[in-house]
């Protein structure tokens, strides 16, 4: 099957992209585009590859077929470390800290990947600081001791003082209580108003819906939908595979 054209406001392709891990195939000919702007969820049922997208994407997994562009250029083969400078930012799942370390600490490894000049940092630290002023109260703690949706805010923080124009994240609401996964909802939505582009990769339909204006959703590896967010909850059979791939 021939890939569809990539449109003029594409920020992201991936086309034709397989993966395995050793003997097995978890991705077959995936092509997903994102869009200049947009907010996209990934969703699927356990185990369905979305995850993995999202690492053949930012470079922790290598695609055994298929490409990966950002605007114009090719980073199917591009090194992981690399990818922030160039404005594509991953929140892994989990927490995506150093617990060891102070917030002050987790901030100033982060700048250092991108090894921009002093006063690029100071200014990037207080803006997001001014994102999340809770935060800027606990500099000097240890973020292993932060809760976890304070630790989540870290790394939220952590991926914004890299300026992203792609920030690509891996589970928002894992492991966290519905009201805190609300401010995070949040905060999300305003970093996505402010014009950084976001790929969500979530379990819950709901919080995809709320976020997100455009989803895909993926089954065995493949693409079984794509399209208006709103069209996949009146889809009865997919919303089902959803909950029930959660449960």
């Amino acid at each position: 099957m021939t890939a569809p054209a990539i449109a003029t406001d594409v920020l992201v392709s991936m086309r034709d992209i397989e993966f395995s891990y050793g003997q097995l195939q978890v991705l077959f000919g995936v092509s997903v585009d994102v869009r200049q702007g947009e907010a996209l969820a990934l969703l699927g049922t356990n185990g369905a590859g979305k995850s993995t997208l999202l690492k053949v994407l930012c470079g922790l997994a290598q695609a055994s077929a298929g490409s990966v562009h950002l605007r114009d250029e090719d980073i199917t083969r591009a090194a992981a470390e690399g990818l922030p400078g160039k404005g594509l930012v991953l929140i892994s799942g989990g927490r995506s800290v150093f617990p060891d370390m102070t917030v002050a600490e987790n901030l100033e490894m982060q700048a250092f990947t991108v090894r921009k000049r002093k006063a690029w940092v100071k200014e990037r630290t207080n803006y997001v600081l001014t994102l999340f002023p809770r935060l800027g109260e606990r500099m000097g703690q240890a973020a292993g001791v932060l809760s976890g949706g304070e630790q989540q805010q870290l790394a939220l923080a952590k991926a914004l003082l890299l300026e992203p124009d792609v920030l690509c994240i891996d589970e928002l609401s894992l492991g966290l209580a519905p009201i805190v996964v609300q401010g995070l909802i949040e905060m999300v939505r305003e970093v996505h108003r402010s014009g950084v582009t976001v790929v969500l990769v979530e379990q819950s339909l709901n919080i995809a819906a709320s976020l997100c204006e455009r989803a895909v959703f993926m089954e065995k590896g493949q693409v079984r939908f794509e399209g208006p967010t709103r069209e996949l909850l009146e889809n009865d059979d997919i919303a089902r595979a959803v909950f029930l791939g959660k449960a």
